[in-house]
C-alpha cells in the first residue's frame, strides 16, 4: 500500500502546521476505505503509549464491540504525545497483511522483541518503524521541515520551538533532521 501512503504524503504537503488529525484521518479513511475509532485507556506509558487493533483481529473485545479498527491511547499522555501516538497508530491502516499484529499472541511477541537485539526482524517490527517515519512525515510537510532545519542550523530555533509549531513531542524532533530522513520517506512513498 505504499502508493496509498504516497497519496496521503502528497496531500499533507499542501497543508500547514499544525496539521489537523481530523484531516489526516479523513484522508486515510478515503484512501484505505477503512474507519478507525480512538479509545483512551489507563496504559502504563513506561511500557506502551498506544497500539492499533485491526478489524481483522476477531479475538479483540473492542473490535467485537465497535466493529471497526481501534487505536488505543494512554489516557495520561499530554496533547503532543497523544497527537503523535494517534497518527503513528493510524499509519497501521497502510500495513500489508503480513505486517499486521492480528492477535494477542503476536502483539505480546512484538512487545518482547523491542528490547532484544536481532539481525532479522519480523515484518510486524518493520511496520512499527515504518509507522513512526510515516507519522513524522505527514505531521511535518517537507517545505516546513527544511525551513525548520535551516533555522536550527542558524540557531534561530531549537527543537522545542519546532515541537511547539508541529505539536509533536520534542523528543522526536531530532528525527526530522536525521541524515537519511529524505531517503527513508522516498522509500515509504514508493
Amino acid at each position: 500500500m505504499a502508493s496509498k501512503f504516497g497519496e496521503l504524503y502528497t496531500y499533507c504537503q499542501t497543508l500547514k502546521p499544525k496539521i489537523s488529525r481530523r484531516d489526516i484521518t479523513q484522508k486515510v479513511t478515503d484512501l484505505t476505505g477503512q474507519k478507525v475509532k480512538a479509545i483512551k485507556s489507563g496504559l502504563d506509558v513506561e511500557k506502551c503509549r498506544g497500539f492499533f487493533i485491526s478489524l481483522t483481529n476477531k479475538e479483540s473485545r473492542l473490535v467485537q464491540q465497535f466493529g471497526t479498527n481501534i487505536i488505543v491511547i494512554a489516557r495520561s499522555l499530554n496533547y503532543c504525545w497523544e497527537r503523535f501516538v494517534y497518527t503513528k497508530e493510524l499509519m497501521h491502516l497502510f500495513d500489508a497483511e503480513n505486517e499486521q499484529t492480528s492477535d494477542a499472541t503476536k502483539f505480546e511477541q512484538l512487545l518482547t522483541e523491542f528490547g532484544q537485539p536481532s539481525v532479522q526482524r519480523p515484518p510486524q517490527s518493520a511496520a512499527e518503524a515504518k509507522a513512526f517515519w510515516m507519522a513524522l512525515s505527514v505531521l511535518c510537510p517537507e517545505a516546513n521541515r527544511l525551513e525548520f532545519q535551516g533555522h536550527i542550523q542558524k540557531t534561530h530555533m531549537d527543537n522545542y520551538a519546532v515541537a511547539l509549531q508541529l505539536r509533536i513531542p520534542e523528543f522526536y524532533v531530532p528525527a526530522l533532521f536525521h541524515p537519511n530522513f529524505t531517503q527513508i520517506i522516498k522509500q515509504l512513498v514508493g
